[in-house]
């Protein structure tokens, strides 16, 4: 039997990960009725951090950046580790 103690290889397989601003529930009546410049508001405040989910599970947190004209992600938080796997990552 092969020895599957190693899963490295684990590491090259892409994922989807999804940065979550907000949510907001609409009828598809309201969703239809929006137009150029309407506001949805989102049900997160502006000042909590995004959750960054893999695989549908919420992996960690963190805020946007801008790196050059881009957008990005600086995390702040990982979850699912404890403090001490966190600050030696």
């Amino acid at each position: 039997m092969a020895d599957n103690s190693d899963v490295t290889f684990l590491h090259e397989i892409p994922v989807d990960l999804v940065v979550e601003l907000g949510r907001a529930r609409l009828t598809i009546g309201e969703l239809a009725e929006l137009g150029k410049d309407e506001v949805v508001e989102l049900d997160r405040p502006a000042d909590r951090p995004l959750d960054v989910i893999v695989g549908g599970k919420i992996f960690a947190r963190g805020e946007v950046v801008m790196v050059g004209e881009r957008l990005a992600l600086r995390v702040t938080e990982l979850l699912g580790k404890s403090e001490e796997q966190a600050e030696n990552a």
